[in-house]
């Protein structure tokens, strides 16, 4: 069964942001998701200082995702996007 989802990255700048968007859309579509929109709404300042191992975050790029994919494929994306080392924060929320 699919579901509608929006998912929300905040991305380490520079280079290896823009190479993240790639894997995040490569991931979902690997795992039976459709892409329906995305959204990269640029580098911006963080409220607060992000730690993610040993590494201070005061900057990141935003991007958002809606998606059609599958409940049973959507731990396996959570664990891939748990293990990138580029993207600093994700949230994943279900659309009514």
């Amino acid at each position: 069964m699919n579901r509608k989802y929006e998912i929300a990255f905040l991305l380490r700048e520079g280079d290896p942001g823009e190479q993240a968007i790639g894997r995040i859309k490569e991931n979902l579509e690997k795992h039976k998701s459709s892409v329906v929109k995305d959204d990269k709404m640029g580098l911006r300042d963080l409220a607060y200082e992000i730690r993610k191992k040993r590494e201070k975050f005061h900057r990141a790029m935003y991007y958002f995702v809606k998606a059609d994919a599958q409940i049973e494929s959507l731990p396996e994306i959570e664990r891939i996007f748990k293990l990138d080392e580029d993207i600093i924060r994700y949230m994943i929320l279900v659309e009514d």
